[in-house]
């Protein structure tokens, strides 16, 4: 900047006899290339791009996980192993599927779809730090009867 401010006072224009716009011209010129708010929005301008560019990765980010994984793997692989192993991902249905009659690992056994449910369980597990015992407590669910929303406001 200070290269270009040096070349704006030795700018040589031709000059007329008796010119009145020479000083009125520099000192417009100076006025529009260093005047403090001309820097502001210069900077705002720099703050908004980048903004709108981490925004943007943000939301492709969320779009595609896949980006993350691959320019996780290429910033931190350590050896020819990716650092991270990719999973499998099922859908949400599959996961409770382990959690009830439907489990594949069982399903082989007998027919579910001769069994309907009766209650369901809670079982949390406890472990003792100092003995290292386990204490299991069942917790049965209590069907709450169901309300349903009415129509007015009072």
């Amino acid at each position: 900047m200070k290269k270009f401010e040096e070349k704006l006072e030795n700018l040589s224009v031709q000059k007329l006899e008796n010119d009145p716009f020479e000083q009125e011209l520099k000192a417009k010129l100076i006025g529009y290339y260093f005047s403090p708010t001309r820097k502001i929005q210069t900077q705002f301008r720099w703050a908004v791009g980048f903004a709108a560019l981490f925004f943007v990765i943000a939301i492709g980010l969320i779009i595609k996980p896949q980006f993350a994984y691959r320019a996780h793997n290429f910033t931190f692989r350590t050896s020819r192993e990716s650092a991270v192993q990719p999973r499998e991902l099922m859908p949400f249905n599959h996961y409770l599927r382990y959690t009830t009659i439907h489990n594949p690992s069982i399903e082989s056994e007998f027919n579910p779809d001769l069994y309907v449910e009766d209650k369901a369980y809670v079982v949390r597990k406890y472990r003792s730090q100092e003995t290292n015992d386990a204490l299991l407590i069942v917790s049965e669910f209590t069907s709450q009867p169901v309300q349903l929303a009415s129509n007015t406001l009072f």
